[in-house]
C-alpha cells in the first residue's frame, strides 16, 4: 500500500495539520508503510491512496477555486488513484447564513461524490457527514493522537527543533515556567486551552462565558488564576472582561506547551453541546489526562467514555474541584494507562493502516 496525504496547509503550528497528516503519516513510514507527503505545488498523485483534509477542498477561497480543486481529484481518481477525504470538524455548518459560505459549501458537496470512502475524527461527526452522502457510503472513525514530546519526531527532527533561531524561545519558555512555578504556590493554576473560535459556528473561547461567573465566586475564598493558550488575545480580552480573578493570556506553543500543561492544577474544557462542539474529538481532553492533570467537562460524545476520569457536567461543584483538585488527580492518572495504549502515535498510525488497507482493497 502506498498512501500520499494532502494537508490543507503545511506549517505544524495546525493541530488538523499536526494530529491527522504530520504525525500519522510519520509514524506509518517508521512502520514500513510507503507514506508520504504532498508538497505544495505538486499534483495530486494520480495512484495509491490520496488521504485528503478537506480543508484542502475548503480553503480554496471561493466556489470556482474550490471546484478547480475538485477537478485535479477527478483526474487523480480517474487515473487510478483512491480517493479519502479526511473532515475534523463539522464543516457543513452556517449559523451566519453567510451567502459567500453557502456557495463554497454547494461546490464543496458537489465534490463529495470523487470520494470511496471517509474519515472522521470523532463517533459525534460520523452522522453528521453520513447525513450528506448516499447511504452505505463508508465513513470510519480513526481517533486523533495524543501529543506527546516524541510525536515531534514524527515530522520534525532534533536539529530542526533546536534551530538557532528557536533559542531565544526556549529561554523565554523556562522563564515562564519558573514564574509559574513560583505563583502556583500562591493559587491555583487553571487552564483553558484551545482555538479562540470559528467564523462559521459558536463556539472555543466564547464556552468560558458561563463559567466566569462560578470562578469569580470561587476566587473569594480560594487564590486562583486562569491561564487562556490560545490564538487570539483579542478574543480573550473581550471573554475575561467580566472576571475578577486573575487571568493571563499566552500564544500556542506547540514547542513548550506540554510541559506548561502538566504544571496545572485543573484544565477547565466547558463546552456547550451543539452542532459544532458535538463534532470535536477527545483531543483535548486527553491531552490533560495523559499528563495526569485533572479536567473538568461536558459530556460531548467522544468525551463520554472518559466520564470515570474527569468531572463531566459537575460546574455546581466547581469550587470544591479548585480547593482539592486532588482527588480529580488520582482519576487523571488512572486514565494515562488507556490513552497511552490506545491513542499513541503508534497506535493510531495503525488505526489509520488497518483503515486504508481495508478501504483500498474494496
Amino acid at each position: 500500500m502506498r498512501v500520499h496525504w494532502l494537508p490543507h496547509a503545511w506549517n505544524p503550528a495546525y493541530a488538523g495539520v499536526r494530529l491527522r497528516c504530520l504525525i500519522p503519516q510519520g509514524e506509518l513510514a517508521r512502520q514500513g508503510v510507503r507514506s508520504r507527503l504532498v508538497k505544495d505545488g505538486q499534483p495530486v498523485p494520480r495512484e495509491g491512496t490520496v488521504v485528503v483534509q478537506a480543508k484542502w477542498l475548503l480553503d480554496a477561497g471561493s466556489p470556482d477555486a474550490l471546484r478547480q480543486r475538485s477537478q485535479q481529484l477527478q483526474q487523480a481518481r480517474d487515473a487510478g488513484a483512491v480517493l479519502v477525504l479526511d473532515s475534523f470538524d463539522n464543516y457543513f455548518l452556517n449559523e451566519s447564513g453567510d451567502a459567500a459560505r453557502a456557495l463554497l459549501l454547494q461546490a464543496y458537496r458537489e465534490a463529495l461524490p470523487l470520494f470511496k470512502a471517509f474519515t472522521v475524527s470523532s463517533p459525534g461527526l460520523q452522522p453528521l457527514l453520513q447525513a450528506e452522502l448516499p447511504p452505505g457510503t463508508p465513513v470510519h472513525v480513526v481517533g486523533d493522537p495524543v501529543e506527546t514530546p516524541e510525536a515531534l519526531h514524527a515530522y520534525e527532527s532534533w536539529w530542526r527543533r533546536h534551530h538557532p533561531g528557536r533559542w531565544s524561545g526556549h529561554r523565554q519558555a523556562r522563564q515562564e515556567l519558573r514564574e509559574h512555578r513560583r505563583a502556583r504556590q500562591q493559587a491555583r493554576q487553571l487552564l483553558w486551552f484551545g482555538n479562540h473560535g470559528s467564523a462559521y459556528a459558536a463556539g472555543g473561547m466564547a464556552e468560558l462565558d458561563r463559567i466566569i461567573p462560578l470562578l469569580n465566586k470561587v476566587a473569594v475564598d480560594q487564590p486562583l488564576r486562569l491561564t487562556v493558550v490560545s490564538n487570539s488575545e483579542q478574543r480573550y480580552r473581550e471573554v475575561l472582561a467580566p472576571a475578577t480573578f486573575d487571568h493571563r493570556y499566552r500564544p500556542w506553543d506547540r514547542l513548550h506547551f506540554l510541559r506548561l500543561l502538566g504544571e496545572h492544577d485543573l484544565v477547565l474544557l466547558p463546552a456547550r453541546l451543539t452542532a459544532f462542539t458535538i463534532a470535536k474529538s477527545n483531543n483535548r481532553m486527553l491531552l490533560a489526562l495523559a499528563q495526569g492533570v485533572p479536567v473538568m467537562t461536558d459530556p460531548l460524545p467522544d468525551y463520554l467514555p472518559w466520564q470515570a476520569f474527569c468531572a463531566m457536567d459537575d460546574w455546581d461543584h466547581l469550587a470544591r474541584h479548585v480547593r482539592d483538585p486532588g482527588p480529580l488527580a488520582t482519576l487523571a492518572r488512572q486514565a494515562m494507562p488507556a490513552i497511552a495504549r490506545d491513542y499513541s502515535t503508534a497506535a493510531i498510525a495503525r488505526q489509520w493502516r488497518d483503515t486504508l488497507t481495508g478501504i483500498s482493497s474494496r
